[in-house]
């Protein structure tokens, strides 16, 4: 039979195997020091910051309340820089580290200043965040247009983005004159003929 030490021993050891320290660097703290309440606004906060930041639009938005591991990558596979931020759980960690140096130093009043002064939490406000924005110019595309307003038929006029205007022809510039008709031709000779017969009476 195990003796009651030896199992208070047992939970102990795996009490220390579960309670892992969490945070960024050296700013770390066991989850179950923090009461689950506060643990669970923690996520809140880190969930609603990491949609900000990724302006709505995440692919990976986690936090364990338990475990207070977490995870945000927004949908262009980018990660906000979530310790310069307030209301993260980077943030949240660091000022509950702070709390707990403080506390553990409580006689010893230069360490406490140590403590408050060596770490630097995040102090970027999220609703300060502005998502950048990527303009692109393009030449203007080319566009066709045919037919009038008035149902008649018109060319088509092709126009393209630039300073140099194309050239344009019109569809009356040129002019071709036809042969003349062959009644025409024969006023023509009529006309020479009566003129040649009254040039013989004259004579």
């Amino acid at each position: 039979m195990i003796a009651a030490p030896v199992l208070v021993a047992f939970a102990s050891l795996a009490s220390l195997v579960l309670a892992q320290d969490v945070g960024v660097g050296n700013q770390t703290i066991i989850p179950s020091s923090v009461d689950i309440n506060t643990r669970s606004g923690w996520c809140r906060s880190e969930k609603d910051t990491c949609t900000f930041l990724c302006s709505k639009n995440w692919s990976t938005n986690d936090c364990d309340q338990n475990t207070l591991e977490f995870a945000c990558v927004c949908a262009d596979g980018s990660k906000p820089d979530l310790v310069s931020y307030t209301n993260t759980l980077p943030f949240f960690i660091c000022q509950e580290y702070i709390a707990q140096c403080v506390a553990g130093n409580t006689t010893e009043p230069s360490l406490q200043n140590i403590c408050r002064n060596t770490n630097t939490c995040g102090r970027l406000d999220p609703a300060d965040f502005v998502p950048t924005t990527t303009i692109r110019t393009t030449s203007g595309p080319s566009t066709t247009s045919s037919g009038g307003s008035n149902g008649t038929n018109t060319p088509a006029v092709t126009t393209t983005g630039g300073t140099d205007a194309p050239a344009t022809t019109s569809p009356n510039a040129a002019i071709t004159v036809g042969p003349p008709s062959y009644g025409y031709l024969r006023m023509i000779a009529l006309v020479t003929a009566l003129g040649m017969a009254g040039f013989g009476l004259v004579l």
